[in-house]
């Protein structure tokens, strides 16, 4: 079973190798799967064993609590949750954000395609992450349109006039922004898998630039009265 669950981890484990993180939280997580508390049901004194049943509840939150612990000690940013998951740990405004805003743009497929990335962004899989960033790059696109305008960049225009006054050097900096995001979509293996578009090859540039993006979503779509938080 764990080499269908963690099939990248070799079992057992050499003394000399350190898995990649990935790896080991896999790990914890098939482990969670199983975690429980035995709890005596009664005593059989003929045979002298007790007769036991698996209480899965405490015995998961005392596996995780010893988890969080070790990764505590570790410096590690994750955090094993009640469910055996295991999610990111971010710093607290980004937090905020990701956990507790609700997106209310007018459009239902743009709202779940922001909820959905934050759920992505927050996992400890990377795929799920490069997921998440697609994800909110897709949710942009869909934002240049959400007011009223003859064609794509009307709109898109319209919305930043709104986020900022028409004309001032912030409203400029928003429009250079929004220029250089899309320019981004378009370099880098985002939305589309183009030959020439060069890969994010480290965690760090897609939550360099999911949360670029994030800050621009979030200030163009709250200063128009499209979030709630």
């Amino acid at each position: 079973m764990l080499s269908v669950e963690v099939p990248w981890l070799d079992w057992p484990p050499a003394i000399d190798e350190v898995p990649e993180t990935p790896i080991v939280l896999d790990l914890l997580v098939f482990c969670a799967e199983s975690a429980g508390k035995p709890v005596s049901e009664g005593h059989h004194g003929y045979f002298n064993h007790d007769h036991l049943s698996w209480d899965r509840e405490p015995g998961l939150e005392r596996f995780a609590a010893d988890v969080n612990r070790l990764f505590a000690r570790s410096g590690v940013g994750f955090e094993m949750k009640a469910d055996g998951g295991i999610q990111r740990l971010m710093p607290a405004a980004f937090a905020e954000i990701v956990g507790w805003t609700v997106y209310q743009t007018g459009d239902s497929e743009t709202d779940a395609l922001l909820e959905r990335s934050m759920k992505l962004i927050n996992s400890a899989k990377i795929d799920d992450r490069k997921d998440g960033l697609e994800k909110i790059w897709d949710a942009f696109e869909r934002i240049k349109t959400i007011e009223p305008g003859a064609n794509k960049k009307a709109q898109a225009d319209a919305l930043l006039d709104r986020a900022a006054t028409s004309g001032s050097r912030f409203r400029q900096e928003l429009g250079t922004e929004a220029s250089a995001l899309t320019s981004i979509g378009n370099t880098f293996r985002i939305r589309h898998s183009e030959t020439g578009q060069e890969n994010l090859s480290r965690p760090e540039y897609l939550d360099y630039l999911f949360f670029r993006m994030l800050s621009f979503i979030q200030l163009a779509l709250k200063t128009t009265g499209r979030t709630t938080s």
